[in-house]
Parts: C-alpha cells; sequence; structure tokens
C-alpha cells in the first residue's frame, strides 16, 4: 500500500516506532502490515483524509492525561503498563465508547461535557478533530448514554453519535478486543440513524456485512416476501421492533387500536408466513430489514 500512497502523494514519511512523529506537519497511520506512515497534511483534502482512515489506523498523540498515555500506547500496540494493570478504577473492567462529532468543537469542552456525567474519570483517544474513543471504566453505575446523549447535543450544539462496546472483563485483552471493536464501529456507524448504537444493537447488522452481497439479496427476498412494497405494513413491523416487541407500546405510537394492530400482524403472517410475535420468526425478519437499501 505505501507505494500506491507514494504515487499519489510526495513528502510521505515512515516510522520505526510512535516516538517523536511530527503530528503539525503530518498525519500519520498504521497500515494493515503494520508500518507506521505519515502523510503532508497540506497535500490533503477532508475527503481523503475520511478515505485513509478507512485504508488504516490513524495515529495521534494524546495530550491529555498520564492515563490517556497508557491507552493510547496500550491501543497502539505497546506493552500493557503497569499504570493500567495495577490501576483499581479498571480492576472491574472496562469497555470503549467510539465517538463521532457531527460538527466543530474543541476538544478540552467535548472533554468537560464528558467527565460531568460521571465522577470516575475517562480516557480520551482522538482519531481526527471529529472521531475517538473513550475509555470507561466499570463501576456500580455505569454512564446510561441514551439518557445524557440528547443534553450533551443540546449543552455543545452539535449532533454527537456512539457505538458502546460490551463490557470488557479485564485491560489484558483490550489491545486484541479494541481492534476487533474499531472495525465494527467503522462498518455501522454511518448506517444507524441512532444517536446511541449499542454493540448487541448492531450484531444483525454485522452479521448481514459477513454476509456476500447475494446472499444477501436472497435472504431479503425469501424473508419479505414483497413485504418492502407495503410501507404501511413496513412501518408497523419497524415501529413493533422499535418498541421492543411490545404490543401495547406500538399500538399507541401508531395511534391505532390494539386490535388493529393483531389485524396487521395478522396480515404480516399471511403475507410472509412469518409470526412476528415467535422469536425465530422476528429474529428472521428483523435480519432482513436491516438489507433494506
Amino acid at each position: 500500500m505505501l507505494e500506491e500512497l507514494e504515487k499519489l502523494f510526495s513528502g510521505i514519511k515512515t516510522a520505526d516506532s510512535l516516538n517523536g512523529l511530527d503530528v503539525n506537519t503530518h498525519h500519520w497511520f498504521r497500515l494493515e502490515d503494520g508500518e507506521i506512515v505519515g502523510l503532508p497534511a497540506n497535500q490533503l483534502n477532508e475527503r481523503e483524509l475520511a478515505l485513509l482512515h478507512h485504508l488504516g489506523s490513524p495515529i495521534t498523540i494524546p495530550t491529555g492525561s498520564s492515563t490517556d498515555t497508557a491507552w493510547y500506547q496500550l491501543l497502539h500496540g505497546d506493552k500493557l503498563t503497569a499504570e493500567l494493570k495495577e490501576n483499581p478504577l479498571y480492576a472491574f473492567g472496562c469497555r470503549f465508547i467510539f465517538f463521532t462529532i457531527e460538527g466543530h468543537i474543541k476538544p478540552e469542552v467535548f472533554r468537560e461535557a464528558m467527565d460531568s456525567l460521571t465522577d470516575h474519570p475517562l480516557a480520551y483517544i482522538w482519531f481526527t478533530k471529529h472521531t475517538g474513543v473513550l475509555v470507561e471504566s466499570r463501576q456500580a453505575e455505569a454512564i446510561l448514554y441514551e439518557e445524557v446523549v440528547d443534553m450533551l447535543m443540546y449543552d455543545l450544539s452539535v449532533p454527537i453519535r456512539l457505538f458502546v462496546s460490551p463490557w470488557l472483563h479485564s485491560v489484558k485483552d483490550a489491545s486484541e478486543q479494541y481492534e476487533w471493536l474499531l472495525a465494527a464501529y467503522r462498518q455501522v456507524s454511518s448506517q444507524s440513524a441512532k444517536h446511541v448504537l449499542h454493540f448487541h444493537d448492531a450484531v444483525p447488522q454485522l452479521v448481514s456485512m459477513l454476509l456476500p452481497e447475494i446472499d444477501r439479496q436472497y435472504i431479503m427476498h425469501h424473508i419479505l416476501q414483497g413485504l418492502n412494497e407495503d410501507e404501511e405494513l413496513l412501518r408497523t413491523v419497524r415501529m413493533y421492533f422499535s418498541c421492543n416487541q411490545n404490543l401495547t407500546l406500538t399500538a399507541k405510537k401508531l395511534y391505532i387500536h390494539r386490535n388493529s394492530l393483531n389485524y396487521r400482524l395478522d396480515k404480516l403472517t399471511e403475507k410472509t408466513g412469518l409470526d412476528i410475535r415467535k422469536f425465530q420468526d422476528a429474529f428472521a425478519l428483523y435480519l432482513a430489514l436491516h438489507n433494506l437499501p
């Protein structure tokens, strides 16, 4: 990949380690083969920079606390330091919160807003001016991001999207887990309408992405049976899933009587052969819906 980049950009630098990287003049990336490459900042536009973030892992140098630096080093291939291994803050594990800020905001302002949500310090690693990852330690009271994201966006006046990883039991395997979760975040973050997306919510989408396109199309065709052409029924099914399969709440959200909802679900069974009130049928339909354009 380096040879291809050298054909497009002049002044590319390479490095053997993270020490002494000039982050003022170059954007640094770790390529798939592990090579550290710096591309001149004055030769990259926003579109090219966004593309490079999908081709390699961006490297930024933390400017916050020593804990930020320790996490940064661990997630970029260095050994687990005693500062993290022996830190009682992470005695019960941690999780990653990948974030995307759809606007301009100073890192220190974002940090202050996030730190106000918890009594326990978060670690911050920035990928770009708009994206990065937080490391949250596992405490008795975890941050409920669904409850605070609206407040955050109101206070900061910018849209924010979060991808919340599962809890990791130990920091020992954090580096290995991080690489996989980062790849998952890159695949699903731009395709979700939710401001807070948990890993378990993204599993059907990730499963679909593992399949070849032709397989996804066959699954969608055989499961939906033309459901995508019935806007009212499709809207009903999506509302049913968004209400966690609660019939009463679904009827309320749709402004219809519960009997009317049951009628629609019976109509769905006639059309697709699936009873959405059964787990296996609901999962198959939920998976198929993720393949709709």
